[in-house]
């Protein structure tokens, strides 16, 4: 494994250890809606009081601005990071696809935390609508697959940020 920067593309080692990250960040959401459902599996008798379902009201709706203010600030993280010091480019890639990712996880943590707590207090039986609080782990898999870091997905999404072509991704 080479420390050198190709010059026609993105180290193979950024694009393993992109992926390793991104496979786990997965993962661990992955985990945490199997945990809302066996919740909400187990909590068949729970009748919520008013006041929880006036709380998990409360919450989605927080839940989803913060996500959106997530989603949009992951963007404008990969946009600055990329354009940032006179580190590496792979560097900044790196830097700038995990902050991305991590911003993204975020709102999707917060979505599902949401969901268990509306899970284990019976309001997602009672009120199915509350589902959609699962919206923001599911962006994140989508996003997971539709930008899996590979070496040449990579390499056009630079480009594409840095609306110019840095050394080492050549057209």
């Amino acid at each position: 494994m080479s420390l050198v920067e190709p010059e026609d593309g993105v180290p193979p080692a950024v694009a393993r250890q992109l992926q390793v990250i991104a496979f786990a960040m997965g993962a661990g959401l992955a985990l945490m809606a199997g945990l809302v459902f066996w919740a909400h599996h187990h909590a068949a008798a729970a009748v919520p009081s008013p006041a929880q379902v006036k709380s998990i009201n409360a919450l989605t709706a927080v839940m989803m601005g913060v996500a959106l203010a997530l989603i949009v600030a992951s963007e404008l993280a990969w946009r600055f990071l990329l354009r940032g010091s006179a580190r590496p480019l792979s560097g900044r890639l790196q830097a700038a696809f995990i902050a991305r990712l991590a911003c993204r996880e975020g709102a999707g943590l917060l979505g599902l935390t949401v969901a268990y707590i509306a899970a284990i207090s019976g309001v997602l039986r009672v009120y199915p609508a509350y589902w959609v609080n699962l919206a923001p782990f599911a962006l994140f898999l989508v996003f997971l697959a539709s930008h899996w870091p590979t070496e040449d997905r990579l390499a056009a999404e630079a480009r594409d940020a840095l609306g110019e072509n840095p050394s080492f991704l050549k057209k």
